[in-house]
């Protein structure tokens, strides 16, 4: 058999299993064809993929954490022996979360913007929180998989690779009234939280427990949450966003704090 007959061969049950929605497994190849490189390349959405065991246990291999999890893009599936290394291992099965839609960027040349006044009326998103990461580690990108699956709206703040300007982003929309609240997930805390309570408008509470971020929230109505996620849980920063996304309603309870904010904030 000719190399030219086996390529159509190939050619042609691809083409069947394209038609079937089905791709064959990741490691597999079609054979190219002699006119390949003069024909152009349409683009066409991902077909499924099927990973089989032998698949999986290189990727796994090849993992740089501790392996304990199988992240899936959209188009891939586990084969039936996939799935049983899985379980025998004990594996976690999640899909890769898509990208949150980038803030836009200030126009090029444009000065800084200022924080709004105290109290301004928002022109933007009440629902939207903003979103700050900073050397973000496999944990809080579960964690942002799994409010993804909770269908908030988020708005990526992370547009440069510094994170003070990327917090006084945030911290300036929140003020602006562009987004409704913020959070900023880092390594260490304290030093985005001196930063951002320097911003007019600006109410950050550290996340440390979501008992404490719901006392905050009674209190004095914090538009920024900061979370140390090198000392925070999965469930706990899963849960301290999920309260801050809720939504407010009433008044602050810390009346004269609240007070000696607004007193603060106009001197």
């Amino acid at each position: 058999m000719t190399d030219e007959l086996v390529s159509r061969i190939v050619r042609q049950v691809m083409a069947a299993m394209g038609r079937e929605g089905v791709a064959a497994p990741a490691e597999a190849q079609q054979a190219p064809s002699p006119d390949a490189a003069t024909k152009p390349k349409a683009a066409r959405p991902p077909q499924k993929t099927f990973l089989t065991a032998e698949v999986l246990l290189r990727r796994l291999a090849a993992t740089d954490g501790d392996g304990r999890a199988v992240e899936l893009a959209s188009h891939e599936f586990l084969t039936p022996a996939a799935k049983d290394v899985v379980d025998e291992r004990h594996l976690a099965v999640r899909r890769a979360a898509e990208a949150l839609p980038k803030a836009p960027p200030p126009p090029a040349g444009a000065p800084a913007p200022r924080s709004a006044p105290s109290g301004a009326a928002a022109h933007g998103d009440p629902a939207a929180v903003g979103l700050m990461l900073h050397k973000p580690s496999e944990t809080v990108r579960s964690v942002l998989a799994a409010l993804r699956h909770d269908r908030l709206a988020l708005v990526d703040y992370s547009q440069t690779d510094c994170w003070v300007c990327n917090v006084r982003l945030l911290c300036e929309a929140i003020a602006g009234g562009v987004v409704g609240a913020g959070a900023a997930i880092l390594p260490y805390a304290a030093d985005a939280m001196v930063l951002a309570n320097k911003v007019r408008g600006i109410r950050a509470v550290q996340g440390t427990r979501p008992e404490s971020v719901n006392a905050a929230m009674r209190h004095f109505a914090p538009n920024l949450l900061v979370i140390e996620h090198t000392l925070s849980t999965y469930h706990e920063m899963r849960a301290m966003v999920r309260t801050f996304a809720a939504p407010r309603g009433g008044q602050p309870q810390a009346t004269r704090l609240m007070e000696n904010i607004a007193e603060l904030e106009r001197s």
